[in-house]
């Protein structure tokens, strides 16, 4: 039935601009009740027919009934699917028409991504107050890099989205007061207006990533140019910037992808289509025939040679450099440590319409930024002691063919084949693994770590109190006052972590667990803010999937002490106290009060995989084993 439809309706649907894949995602979530339908009209068909037997002075009644009956079924079916499967999905086209939204209600949404902007971007180094910026003394600056001109708003898939009116990075600078160099803005635009479209280079879509770094080579900086620049201001701004999304892991290999031969290492020729688009890349970014701008390994959260080339210019000319890193992902930052002429670095990833107007307050001094990153920041990638690494790439499973073809939307320039990731790290992921690692002696965390998760800095100095615990009905809450010992008006984070009772070889459990966080309001030099931090007993209870102790799975709250911290961030601790459960609480036969129904394990045969998952038994003796690259290619057939 579902084939016979595709075929009928589909490119009636196909005509109105709807793909394939969503019109069989449409039909496959809506067969429940086209089988309803076909019920009801088999009814209607049988009374009409019976309605023949009928005495005659109730024929038409009869008719007239049943035929309105059907209209009701219809009727009902159709709002079951449009508030039902559908509903997500007309959602989005009812509300894709902006021009019919009021101009205050765009007005509010512009407003709220700019202070999702002051709010989340992240001051990661600051060395000896470099930021803020005085208005009076620095209003001129020269902001370097290509992507000043083109900065990347979002993400790819269905985080891109049309940037035409969003305020751009050298905007936000100007509406708050700074002046910029024109002469370097005209040599960017110059060498390339815009970022690449579909038919140029690599779209950003799930399809088809565009992971191509536009930079100009170091010759474009002409003594003229630099002269003229450092005639204008003695201030500096670098801008880099990193796409990332849905569909790709990023490149491991950015060379590879420059010389058109990053393939999946089991199906050859599976990123043709994307290599294709490299074409581009090479011709107009290589600077037809250039040293390629990435060497050999380097991956694409790196510097590209045309951008340590860049740094080391502007670095060579100018002492107060500022590095703005527009980036959706964390990239290897250790070189920001080895130019003294580095003073302060702004991460700012996609921030979408406006946010980037919260850029030029942040420098002003306007906006004292409060953000905390949302990812560990390692000083490199491809550090021994990385557990996820070698699973990340182009890994397609050798005997899904058929499959591919058939319930699967594959990439067309996947060549029908079904790419996968193994999660090798299990429940230790971002800093709950670099966080535990560390507690368990298994690597050299400054060595490894740049920047913690939670972490960043502000224009003025806190101290954080932690208040005594108290038990009620299940809730710990304690208050944490938050008193401003700088001279600059500010927000601190407050960030809550619990430790849980760990047994080697027993359950798995990560040694710092993020289990609430508050962000105070703008306290005033000297000023004190006391906030009171709440969360639930159970919320530290952990999923026990190997039935340790839960017959099934479940969560458990396991007897034992629990050190309840408030930190800077995920690995300096501020204050600390213990809360302790006298026995073990199971949740797999009562269900904790934030689930619906018990959670315990239902597809345990076939949801896991056939890979080794990272293990904290014995300070993480498997982690070898655990961590390879994936040399299974089959998946079974159940």
């Amino acid at each position: 039935m579902q084939g016979f439809l595709t075929s009928t309706l589909g490119p009636i649907f196909y005509g109105l601009g709807v793909s394939e894949a969503d019109f069989a995602s449409y039909l496959s979530l809506a067969m429940g009740y086209v089988y309803a339908l076909l019920i009801a009209l088999a009814a209607l068909l049988v009374v009409l027919i019976g309605a023949q037997f009928a005495q005659k002075g109730n024929r038409t009644f009869i008719r007239l009934t049943s035929v309105a009956a059907f209209a009701l079924a219809v009727c009902i079916i159709a709002n079951l699917v449009c508030f039902g499967p559908l509903r997500s999905n007309l959602s989005m086209i009812m509300n894709a028409h902006p021009a019919e939204l009021t101009a205050q209600t765009l007005q509010n949404s512009r407003e709220t991504i700019r202070k999702v902007g002051e709010e989340g971007f992240v001051l990661l180094k600051n060395k000896d107050y470099t930021l803020p910026l005085s208005l009076e003394e620095n209003a001129r600056l020269n902001v370097f890099g290509w992507a000043s001109t083109n900065p990347i708003y979002g993400g790819t898939g269905s985080g891109s989205s049309d940037t035409a009116g969003n305020t751009g990075i050298l905007e936000g600078l100007q509406a708050a007061g700074f002046s910029t160099n024109t002469d370097l803005t005209a040599m960017y635009t110059n060498y390339m207006a815009s970022r690449p479209s579909p038919g140029e280079g690599a779209a950003a879509s799930i399809g088809q990533q565009d992971w191509s770094l536009p930079e100009p080579s170091v010759d474009s900086y002409t003594d003229e140019l630099m002269d003229a620049a450092k005639a204008f201001s003695d201030q500096a701004v670098i801008v880099l910037s990193r796409s990332g999304g849905e569909g790709a892991d990023l490149p491991k290999d950015m060379r590879a992808v420059i010389d058109g031969t990053y393939a999946s290492a089991n199906a050859e020729g599976v990123l043709a289509e994307a290599r294709n688009n490299y074409s581009y890349f090479n011709a107009t970014y290589q600077n037809n025939g250039d040293t390629p701008d990435f060497d050999a390994g380097e991956s694409y959260l790196e510097l590209s040679n045309k951008e340590e080339d860049l740094i080391q210019l502007v670095c060579g000319n100018f002492d107060d450099v500022i590095v703005i890193l527009n980036a959706n992902n964390p990239m290897e930052l250790g070189w920001v440590d080895e130019y003294e002429q580095i003073g302060a670095v702004i991460w700012a990833p996609g921030p979408g319409a406006t946010g980037f107007a919260a850029l030029g307050e942040i420098l002003s001094g306007a906006v004292n930024p409060s953000g905390r990153t949302a990812e560990i920041f390692l000083k490199d990638l491809f550090a021994a002691t990385s557990p996820y690494i070698n699973n990340f790439g182009n890994f397609h499973y050798s005997n899904v063919a058929d499959v591919a073809s058939t319930v699967y939307a594959a990439d067309p320039a996947a060549n029908g084949t079904v790419s996968f990731v193994n999660y090798v790290e299990g429940i230790y992921v971002g800093y709950k693994y670099w966080e535990t690692a560390y507690t368990e002696n298994f690597l050299n965390y400054d060595r490894d770590v740049q920047y913690p998760f939670g972490y960043g800095l502000s224009y003025t100095e806190f101290t954080q109190e932690m208040g005594p615990l108290s038990v009620s009905d299940g809730v710990i809450s304690f208050d944490v006052t938050v008193i401003n010992d700088g001279s600059a008006a500010g927000k601190d984070v407050i960030e809550v972590y619990f430790n849980p009772p760990y047994t080697n070889g027993g359950i798995e459990k990560a040694s710092a667990n993020l289990v609430q966080f508050a962000k105070t309001g703008l306290i005033p030099p000297g000023g004190s803010e006391t906030v009171s931090i709440r969360f639930s007993v159970e919320d530290m209870a952990s999923y026990d999937s190997e039935g340790v102790k839960v017959p099934g799975g479940g969560y458990i709250l396991e007897a034992g002490d629990y050190g309840i911290s408030i930190r800077e961030n995920s690995h300096t601790v501020i204050a600390e106290q213990t809360y302790h459960v006298d026995s073990d609480v199971l949740y797999n036969q009562t269900a904790r009060a934030s689930d619906s129904i018990p959670a315990v394990n239902v597809f345990e045969d076939n949801a896991r995989g056939d890979f080794v998952q990272l293990s904290r038994a014995n300070s993480f003796a498997n982690f070898s084993a655990a961590t390879a690259a994936p040399a299974n290619f089959e998946i079974s057939a159940e």
